[in-house]
């Protein structure tokens, strides 16, 4: 969280009753009231606060689209395309339990499911050869339907996503322009989670894209330079474009940008941060300016995702002079605005960032090293193009643990990487067609 103040940031949080915005300009930050509390009236009202308060200069305007896409997955006339699952595993669940998802909410968006005999372990040795004869039925069999949104998950492919992208190639190739989504792309462990990714990705895709073409429509019809984010779940930034073929990277952004806010807001950049939510008082951490992150159940979702989001575990009892048998090591902040509010400040003033959780096989110290160097180089070009100016990437986690009940030498690399916003990137928004 930078408080330069070189350009003007606005923040929006998007909700389905209406949205809300913030203008921040180093320690200014300026509430917007639009006459029109929808998409295109807040973003339009904040962009002339921020224009009319600080001229001159380009403007930022980084969207929180997270409550959005929360509110189409759980609200049953959302009318979210059903997506067909495609498990690549050696055999199919015997258990009807264990072949559909542990969330209701994310099996109701799947209208079928299939698999393939395939995959690979977690050393990207083959279980078994991929089956071009099933595959080959499945294709025809979803060519002759009417669904187009087709979410596969391979065994494995996190470590060789060969059979999952043999998958692809043979979708795309029997239904042109089918949307597909790829465990692969996302990395993280465990088989439910990464489905689940998957399904979501798909389903949110159309939701996605008619946001942010809603928020490049309404830039483009206003006067200056200005710079399209999309908030992250870890409560960072990434591009429009990125969401576009990655939405599920969106989803659950808002509590990390609440921590971020929060801590903004009193000038602390590390803090841990107690947010109130439902009577209960729960706590975030704040180290550098970045919410701390996990990947854990998501809220409101039931299972798990492999995309990181803010870590908020239930405080009670706490005072001014800190946590009762415990000493504070940093300063405790009470948030004390709206969450909307707080939300939007942070999405203001979030940094680019990006994510790695991969596994990986080593034998001596050298190959460790090797392997970590080569994930920070891609998490390092990753965040650049997510928006970092170049040379600005600093490591904010990167840890290197075995993986139980796995050969000796089996490891699992997290890298996490923020940078400092390039407003350079910044290019003239084109009216859509």
């Amino acid at each position: 969280m930078s408080r330069t103040g070189e350009f003007a940031h606005v923040g929006v949080s998007l909700h389905p009753e209406r949205s809300f915005a913030v203008v921040v300009h180093g320690a200014a930050v300026l509430p917007v009231e639009p006459a029109r509390a929808d998409l295109d009236g807040t973003i339009a009202s904040a962009v002339r606060t921020a224009i009319g308060e600080f001229p001159g200069g380009p403007i930022a305007v980084t969207v929180d689209l997270a409550p959005m896409l929360l509110d189409a997955i759980t609200r049953a006339d959302s009318g979210l395309p059903r997506v067909a699952v495609i498990r690549v595993v050696p055999r199919p669940a015997t258990d009807p339990a264990l072949a559909r998802s542990p969330a209701a909410l994310v099996e109701r968006q799947v209208a079928r499911r299939f698999t393939v005999a395939g995959g690979h372990d977690l050393l990207g040795n083959e279980l078994c050869p991929l089956d071009q004869g099933r595959l080959a039925e499945v294709c025809a069999e979803l060519a002759a339907g009417s669904i187009r949104h087709v979410a596969i998950v391979a065994a494995g492919s996190q470590a060789r996503p060969g059979h999952e992208r043999g998958v692809a190639d043979a979708i795309q190739t029997a239904i042109p322009g089918a949307r597909i989504s790829a465990a692969s792309e996302y990395g993280g462990h465990g088989l439910v989670a990464r489905e689940a990714t998957v399904v979501l990705d798909c389903a949110l895709a159309g939701v996605a894209e008619q946001l942010i073409d809603r928020c490049e429509r309404v830039l483009s019809r206003l006067p200056g330079e200005f710079q399209l984010r999309v908030a992250r779940g870890d409560g960072g930034y990434t591009t429009a474009s990125r969401i576009r073929t990655m939405p599920v990277v969106a989803f659950g952004a808002t509590d990390a940008l609440e921590v971020c806010g929060a801590a903004y807001l009193e000038g602390l950049a590390d803090c841990r941060v107690l947010l109130t939510r439902d009577g209960t008082q729960l706590a975030g951490e704040v180290r550098h300016g970045l919410a701390q992150v996990s990947l854990a159940e998501s809220a409101g979702i039931g299972t798990e995702l492999v995309v990181p989001t803010a870590v908020l575990t239930p405080e009670r009892d706490v005072t001014r002079s800190g946590v009762p048998g415990r000493m504070p090591d940093v300063p405790i902040v009470r948030a004390r605005r709206t969450p909307e509010l707080l939300a939007c400040v942070g999405a203001a003033v979030s940094s680019p960032t990006s994510w790695l959780d991969e596994v990986a096989f080593i034998e001596s110290a050298d190959q460790l090293r090797t392997v970590r160097r080569d994930a920070e180089e891609r998490a390092t070009a990753y965040v650049t193009a997510n928006g970092a100016a170049p040379g600005t990437a600093f490591f904010t986690e990167v840890s290197t643990v075995a993986v139980p009940y796995s050969p000796a030498g089996t490891v699992r690399i997290r890298v996490r990487v923020a940078g400092t916003p390039d407003i350079g990137l910044a290019q003239p928004l084109q009216e859509a067609p």
